[in-house]
């Protein structure tokens, strides 16, 4: 017995909600979408193809989340583990509400990433050594941590210091 297509939608659905309305077409063939009915569906209006292999479902609004979710999608290996994550430059402006259409999101992608198809547009990957840096999870999505800068690095200086810093700079700059 067959699984009916309200069944597929609604396990396809709920996948998609845990991942900003995106999925791949590996994940609904794994559901039990037929890969022949993914161009139907994207014919119909009821999901937008984001890259080769990337759908959203149309009546999500396409959020940044949604397009960074969609960049991460594009990395998967072959067995669907995602393999980026994002930039931190990319992490703050999503965070901010500062990722405009306009913004390329930027991926940090594992040394030996190799991809059969071109970087779609709107998408910059740096190949890097994931295990130099530190990542965590930010609205459902891998991000990369922004480096804090050392504590020795912050000198913090009130007024009197500040002016005292400066007397011994003149005195070292004389001749």
């Amino acid at each position: 017995m067959g699984t009916s297509s309200k069944e597929l939608a609604r396990k396809l659905r709920k996948l998609a909600a845990k991942q900003h309305g995106c999925f791949t077409a590996a994940q609904a063939i794994e559901i039990g979408y037929a890969d022949s009915v993914h161009l139907y569906h994207v014919k119909n209006g009821e999901w937008d193809r984001v890259y080769r292999g990337i759908y959203r479902f149309a009546d999500i609004p396409a959020t940044a989340a949604a397009r960074c979710m969609a960049a991460l999608l594009w990395t998967r290996d072959k067995t669907g583990k995602i393999q980026g994550v994002l930039a931190a430059d990319t992490a703050a402006a999503l965070d901010s509400d500062a990722l405009g259409a306009d913004h390329p999101i930027q991926l940090l992608v594992p040394r030996g990433f190799r991809r059969s198809s071109d970087v779609p547009d709107g998408i910059l990957i740096t190949v890097a050594d994931l295990n130099d840096h530190k990542t965590s999870i930010m609205m459902g999505l891998p991000v990369q941590e922004r480096a804090r800068p050392h504590a020795s690095m912050r000198t913090v200086m009130d007024a009197p210091d500040y002016f005292d810093w400066l007397d011994y700079q003149a005195v070292l700059c004389k001749k």
